[in-house]
């Protein structure tokens, strides 16, 4: 979820390759240099304080179609946990009851509206269902709501992507996104 190229031309070039420990990952060392023009008082804020500073600001969105209300408010609940996990802040969350989820826009028509008026209160960027989209439901809502929409499975993958550590757990991550996008491409 997070844009890692738009902000990278954002650092102090300034700092020398001798103050980062060459031993971290790139990653790693990208997460300790410094932002440009954002700092405190006493110093620069490094790019984890500065994230914490750019959170994607989000509209979680449910159908509700079997089970208790219950039920449905625990699924939009954690897929708070999941949108916080990623980086996100929470804004609102929406339930829709319905038989099956709408063919064309996921929730029908009367609730992309008022999402779309719950996306310009908040001032949200990012709406995030709880369920997978298909590549017309995705590009259906996005058109309606006019910011980008993500779905439960593409969520869990970001989190899996901010989180391995490893080459080989980076490349498992990379080729299940890939394998998720290509439809929706």
């Amino acid at each position: 979820m997070r844009e890692s190229a738009r902000v990278a031309a954002e650092y102090d070039s300034s700092e020398s390759d001798e103050l980062v420990d060459p031993t971290l990952e790139l990653s790693e060392r990208h997460a300790l240099r410094r932002v440009k023009g954002f700092s405190t008082e006493l110093q620069d804020i490094s790019e984890a304080e500065y994230r914490q500073l750019q959170l994607e600001r989000v509209v979680l969105v449910g159908v509700w179609t079997d089970g208790t209300s219950v039920m449905a408010e625990n699924s939009l609940a954690e897929l708070k946990a999941l949108a916080e996990t990623a980086g996100s802040e929470v804004l609102e969350g929406l339930i829709q009851r319905r038989d099956k989820p709408d063919p064309a826009t996921y929730i029908g028509s009367g609730k992309v509206e008022e999402l779309r008026q719950v996306v310009i209160s908040t001032g949200a960027d990012t709406v995030i269902c709880d369920g997978e989209l298909s590549p017309s439901q995705l590009r259906q809502l996005e058109e309606k709501v006019k910011v980008k929409v993500v779905d439960r499975t593409a969520l869990i993958l970001d989190i899996f992507a901010q989180h391995a550590k490893s080459k080989e757990g980076k490349a498992q991550v990379e080729l299940a996104q890939i394998a998720y996008l290509l439809p929706r491409l």
